[in-house]
C-alpha cells in the first residue's frame, strides 16, 4: 500500500462474505486506484480495529475510511447494507470533501480552571492550536501517565509569571481522536505559540526539571521556573514515551498488515 493514501476498510467476518464484498467493490477501488486503498479485514481476527475507526466492534460487515495523514476517520452507515451503489456514492462524497468526519470525544469538562487543562476532542484546537500559548500536552492512556509529577509541573507554571503563556495540558488518547496517530503512552509534545505545525516530541526523563528545560528551550517565550530538589530515584526515570504500545496502536498496525487482503 502507498504509504499516506487514505484507507477504505472492508470488516467481514467470513472469507466468503470477504470475497463477496470484494469483489462488489472492487471497481469502487480500481476507479480510485493511487488515490485511496482498499482492503478487506478479517473482523473475527482484527475486529477491535474498528472501534478505532468509530464502527461498532460488534456489527458486521462495516466499511469506513481513514483519512491517514490527519487521523480522521469516516465511518460507513452500519444500519445500512454495504452495495456496489451506496459505497461509491459514500467513497465520491468523501473524495468530494462533503463528508465530515466522525469524532470521538469525551465531553467538555464544565470547569477546566486547574493547573492542567483537561484537552478533549471537541476543545483540542480550542486549547493546544492556540497561536498565542506555548502548550505542552500529555496524551496518555489509563494506567500510563506522569500524575501526580504533571500535576505538580502545572502548579508551578501556573504560579508564575508565565501564567497566561504556557499551558500545561493532558489527553486522553485513547477516548479522544487527536489529530497524531499516537504509539506510545504516555507521550509528551510541546505546540510552541508561532509554530503549531511543527511541535517537538520530549524524549527526556521524567523529572520536572527536565519538563521545564524542555519548554525553555523549545517554546517561543523561554519560559523558566523552579522545580523543587527531587530525589535521585525520580531523576534516573524512564522516557517519557514508553516501549510498550497500548492495544489499539498494536491492532491498528496488524490490521493494516497482516490481517487484510488489498483489492
Amino acid at each position: 500500500m502507498s504509504a499516506g493514501l487514505p484507507l477504505a476498510y472492508i470488516f467481514a467476518e467470513t472469507p466468503e462474505e470477504r470475497e463477496e464484498l470484494g469483489a462488489a467493490l472492487k471497481p469502487i477501488a480500481e476507479k480510485y486506484r493511487g488515490k485511496i486503498n482498499f482492503a478487506t479485514i478479517d473482523a473475527k481476527a482484527f475486529g477491535a480495529h474498528a472501534g478505532n475507526l468509530n464502527l461498532a466492534t460488534d456489527k458486521f460487515p462495516s466499511f469506513a475510511i481513514q483519512e491517514t495523514v490527519k487521523n480522521q476517520k469516516f465511518p460507513f452507515d452500519q444500519d445500512k447494507k454495504i452495495t456496489h451503489d451506496d459505497i461509491a456514492k459514500f467513497v465520491d462524497d468523501f473524495s468530494s470533501g462533503k463528508i465530515e468526519p466522525s469524532i470521538k470525544s469525551e465531553p467538555i469538562p464544565e470547569s477546566n480552571d486547574g493547573p492542567v487543562a483537561v484537552v478533549v476532542a471537541k476543545n483540542y484546537d480550542q486549547i493546544v492550536l492556540d497561536d498565542k500559548k506555548d502548550v505542552l500536552i500529555e496524551f496518555y492512556a489509563p494506567g500510563a501517565a506522569l500524575a501526580p509529577k504533571y500535576e505538580e509541573l502545572g502548579e508551578l507554571y501556573a504560579k508564575s509569571d508565565f501564567k497566561d503563556k504556557v499551558v500545561i495540558a493532558k489527553v486522553d488518547a485513547t477516548a479522544n481522536d487527536v489529530p497524531d496517530e499516537i504509539q506510545g503512552f504516555p507521550t509528551i509534545k510541546l505546540y510552541p505559540a508561532g509554530g503549531k505545525d511543527a511541535p517537538v516530541t520530549y524524549s527526556g526523563s521524567r523529572s520536572i526539571e527536565d519538563l521545564i528545560e524542555f519548554v525553555k528551550e523549545n517554546g517561543k517565550y523561554k519560559a523558566e521556573v523552579s522545580a523543587k530538589e527531587e530525589g535521585a530515584e525520580e531523576s534516573q526515570a524512564a522516557p517519557a514515551a514508553t516501549e510498550a504500545k497500548e492495544e489499539k496502536s498494536k491492532e491498528t498496525k496488524e490490521a493494516k498488515e497482516d490481517g487484510h487482503d488489498e483489492l
